[in-house]
């Protein structure tokens, strides 16, 4: 249980007391948790193999980092 609650505490520390309550707040916390990731990794799986073998379609770090700055400036 103690070993829980400083994962936690840790993790509150790091990330904030609070869940995310909207999708840009949410956005912002799956960048602060990814933070270190490339920009080419795919987070959101779209598809996989409908456009070709081996082919994949979604969301990557980068194009979330590119949505977050679009969502700070409006």
């Amino acid at each position: 249980m103690s070993n829980m609650s400083r994962i936690r505490r840790d993790a509150m520390e790091q990330y904030g007391e609070h869940a995310p309550a909207t999708a840009v707040e949410a956005l912002a916390h799956v960048l602060a948790v990814y933070a270190d990731e490339p920009d080419d990794r795919l987070m959101i799986e779209a598809t996989n193999n409908i456009y070709g073998q081996g082919v994949r379609t979604g969301l990557t770090m980068g194009d979330l980092r590119e949505i977050a700055a679009h969502a700070q400036e409006g």
